[in-house]
């Protein structure tokens, strides 16, 4: 058996309207919304729980699809930079060596990717 409140069918067309202007908002954003809407007094509640709203949605398919942290598979990275042409695309590093009389030597530099050609060291 499906759970549901008895007004739970008030709210559905709120958060479809909700989802409608905005498609790109997840069930807390339309929660906030939503309770924003309500605050106004048009309607018969007060402040609506995230929770209610997830589940509610969830029955009706209005969440968005889940973010697997994935940007696709064309875009892997194998660690491998590649620029075509010079002066393009640079980096940049430091590193600090400790001397036995306590004194610190500091290496900055910068790095042309594309020939590995150092363009600057201090």
């Amino acid at each position: 058996t499906r759970y549901s409140k008895s007004d739970d069918a008030l709210l559905l067309p709120l958060i479809e309207n909700l989802c409608d202007k905005r498609a790109t908002n997840g069930y807390r954003r339309i929660t906030a919304h939503l309770n924003r809407q309500l605050k106004s007094g048009e309607h018969a509640f007060v402040k609506v729980n995230p929770k209610r709203i997830y589940r509610i949605m969830r029955l009706n398919n209005l969440l968005l699809a889940k973010h697997t942290g994935r940007v696709g598979d064309n875009r892997a990275h194998e660690g491998k930079v590649i620029t075509l042409h010079s002066n393009t695309r640079w980096c940049s590093d430091g590193f600090e060596i400790g001397c036995w009389n306590k004194e610190k030597v500091r290496v900055v530099f910068s790095l042309d990717c594309c020939d590995r050609e150092v363009m600057s060291y201090v």
